[in-house]
C-alpha cells in the first residue's frame, strides 16, 4: 500500500486526470468513508462509470490493485478516530450497501492478514524464538485496550514458556515491574495508533537497558519501533469502529509456533503436562 495521505493525493493530482477519472477522483474526496466501506462495482455504480475506471483511478495514484486504494481509505477512517468509524458503520448500515456490516469486517481482516503476509519473515521469527527460549525473562507490555492481547500471549505462551511476565495494569510505569533488565532478558511491547506512552516508555527502558526489545504494532513508522531490535506489524484498518486484532494475533501465534518448533522436546513435554494438569483438575469438559 502506498504510504501517502490518500485524499491529499488526489487533491494534488485532479488537474491532471482525464474527465471520468476527475468525475471519480471527485467523489472519492467527498465520500472518504463510502470509499473505506463499499467494493469496487459498488463504488462505481455510485459514481457513475465502469469498475474498470476505478481500477485506472487507483493504479493512477501508483496502487498496484483497487483493494489497496479501498485500504488507504480504511487507513485514513482509522485515523479519524472511534466517532468517525462508528457513524460511517450507522450510515452503511441503514444505507442499501452492497457488503452486510459483518462482510465488510471479514473483508477487510482478509485483507490485513494477506498484507502481514508480505512484512513477515520468517528468519526474523526463528532468531527471536532462540532468544525467548534462552531469555531468564521475557516481558510483555499492553496498555489500555491492549492488556488482553499482552495477557493472551502470556496465558497460552505459558504451556511452553516458564519465563513470560506479564506486567500487570496496576503498573503506571511499567519499568517499576521489570526490574533490573538485563542484556539476555526480552521485553516484547504491544501497541496501536494512537499509542500509549506508557508502553512507549517500557520500551525506551528496555532499550536502555540494552535488553532484547520486540514491538508488536500495526505500522513500521509506529513510536515503539523506533528502537526495538525485532518489529512485527500489521495493518489494522477495519470499518469496525476499533482497528483489528486480527493481523496482531497471527502474528502472537506465529511466534509462539516457531518457539515450539525450533524446541528441544522441552517445551512438548510441558504442554502434555499442561494438558494433564487441566484434565486431572476436573475444571474442564471435552465434548
Amino acid at each position: 500500500m502506498v504510504d501517502v495521505n490518500i485524499l491529499q493525493s488526489l487533491r494534488q493530482a485532479l488537474p491532471d486526470l482525464p474527465r471520468k477519472l476527475t468525475i471519480a477522483a471527485h467523489y472519492a474526496i467527498e465520500h472518504p468513508d463510502r470509499m473505506a466501506l463499499d467494493s469496487m462495482r459498488r463504488t462505481a455504480q455510485n459514481v457513475g462509470v465502469t469498475s474498470t475506471t476505478m481500477l485506472r483511478l487507483a493504479r493512477q495514484l501508483g496502487f498496484a490493485g483497487y483493494e489497496d486504494f479501498r485500504a488507504s481509505f480504511q487507513t485514513e477512517l482509522v485515523r479519524g478516530g472511534f466517532g468517525a468509524r462508528a457513524g460511517a458503520l450507522r450510515e452503511s448500515h441503514s444505507g442499501n450497501a452492497e457488503q452486510t456490516i459483518a462482510e465488510q469486517i471479514m473483508s477487510a481482516a482478509q485483507h490485513s492478514i494477506g498484507q502481514v503476509r508480505t512484512t513477515l519473515k520468517q528468519s526474523e521469527f526463528d532468531a527471536l524464538a532462540r532468544s525467548m527460549r534462552n531469555a531468564p525473562h521475557i516481558y510483555l507490555v499492553g496498555s489500555g485496550s491492549l492488556f488482553w492481547l499482552a495477557s493472551m500471549m502470556k496465558n497460552t505462551g505459558n504451556m511452553i514458556l516458564p519465563n513470560l511476565r506479564l506486567i500487570g495494569s496496576e503498573y503506571a510505569v511499567a519499568a517499576e515491574a521489570m526490574g533490573d533488565l538485563g542484556p539476555d532478558d526480552v521485553v516484547i511491547c504491544f501497541g496501536i495508533n494512537p499509542t500509549a506512552q506508557r508502553t512507549v516508555d517500557a520500551m525506551r527502558y528496555a532499550t536502555q537497558k540494552r535488553s532484547l526489545t520486540v514491538a508488536v504494532t500495526d505500522r513500521a513508522s509506529s513510536p515503539i519501533a523506533e528502537s526495538a531490535r525485532f518489529v512485527f506489524y500489521g495493518d489494522t484498518s477495519s470499518p469496525h469502529y476499533y482497528p483489528s486484532a486480527a493481523p496482531l494475533m497471527l502474528i502472537i501465534e506465529a511466534i509462539l509456533a516457531t518457539v515450539v518448533a525450533q524446541g528441544d522436546g522441552r517445551e512438548l513435554r510441558q504442554i502434555r503436562q499442561f494438558e494433564e494438569t487441566r484434565k486431572a483438575s476436573g475444571r474442564y469438559l471435552e465434548r
